[in-house]
């Protein structure tokens, strides 16, 4: 059986995420996450958060509320702590991952190294389960408005103020706009904090007024905020979004004869992330097969992204990896 190199415990603050750059097991973490979770200055804080929910993955409670003390990433009591919404990062399905020779033979095909690609399928699927499972539900238009502005003022080199429809002011000063990146960015990881938490309604609102939406609370944005209603993602979006994730990652990727190989392996890219998709437990085992029993080639996983090549994706807010997808 193939070995896993084991991840160190990096004790990285997500706003710190550029501490673990250096970090190879997390190489092909780091190129999947500056495409779709990207954050100012072209670092995006998914591998911290990844590397952090890896290291917890097996501690207490205690021992999770005694590590962020040590790192200084919260600053209530234990019993605050406890509180909190957690959903544990699973890695439940290593031992599938390793003994599929199918899908180990073509991961030597492509050149991958074993343990970064597991690192990748893990964060992956649980980005994926992030913004899939008892997500907090938004209005859709605003939160659409949210996304594109966010996405947009993250990439910003400039900023335009109008009044009356006049421009009136323009930055372009690149420490002025990190300054503003940065407070939006906190904004929405305080906001996240808030409306993730176990308090009443009045509470959350109480706080809310707090971080500056006293004058949208009893109008618009209240109607439009759930801070109940949660919703998961069919299995057919998240089959959908981790597709769109892993062709991403192996589209620039070749794969080649392994010398010395008895066994036909095969080098169809959708076939790898079919069984990616069955490792994961997305699926059964038709998504693991080639061939079906008239032997027709397995065509499951492009019939599937064929049915919503136009559509949109649902718009998504993750728990844990501070973005709007």
């Amino acid at each position: 059986m193939y070995q896993i190199e084991e991840l160190p415990d990096l004790k990285v603050a997500w706003h710190e995420s550029y501490k673990c750059l250096n970090e190879p097991l997390l190489e092909y973490v780091w190129e999947v996450a500056n495409h779709f979770l990207p954050d100012y200055e072209d670092v995006s804080a998914a591998p911290a958060i990844f590397a952090n929910r890896y290291a917890e993955r097996n501690l207490s409670i205690e021992e999770r509320y005694e590590r962020t003390q040590e790192m200084k990433t919260f600053k209530g009591t234990l019993e605050e702590y406890k509180k909190r919404e957690y959903r544990k990062l699973d890695d439940s399905f290593k031992e599938k991952f390793l003994t599929n020779e199918d899908l180990q033979n073509t991961i030597e095909a492509y050149k991958l190294d074993v343990s970064k690609f597991w690192y990748l399928l893990l964060f992956v699927y649980d980005f994926i389960e992030d913004i899939g499972t008892n997500a907090p539900a938004l209005n859709k238009s605003v939160l659409e408005d949210f996304s594109y502005f966010h996405t947009n003022l993250s990439e910003a080199t400039s900023i335009t103020l109008k009044k009356n429809n006049k421009k009136s002011y323009v930055v372009e000063r690149e420490d002025t706009i990190r300054i503003i990146q940065a407070a939006l960015q906190h904004f929405v990881n305080t906001y996240s904090d808030i409306i993730h938490s176990e308090q009443d309604r009045e509470t959350m609102i109480k706080q809310l007024k707090d971080i500056g939406l006293e004058g949208f609370i009893g109008n618009d944005l209240s109607s439009k905020i759930s801070f109940t209603d949660k919703f998961s993602l069919d299995i057919s979006y998240k089959k959908w979004k981790f597709t769109d994730m892993f062709l991403f990652f192996i589209e620039r990727r070749k794969a080649t004869t392994i010398p010395n190989k008895k066994v036909k392996v095969s080098k169809d890219k959708m076939m790898l992330v079919s069984r990616l998709i069955y490792t994961v437990g997305y699926d059964g085992k038709r998504y693991n097969e080639e061939y079906d029993s008239e032997g027709n080639k397995n065509r499951m996983l492009s019939n599937l992204l064929r049915r919503y090549k136009n559509e949109k994706f649902p718009s998504v807010i993750a728990n844990n990896y501070n973005v709007v997808s």
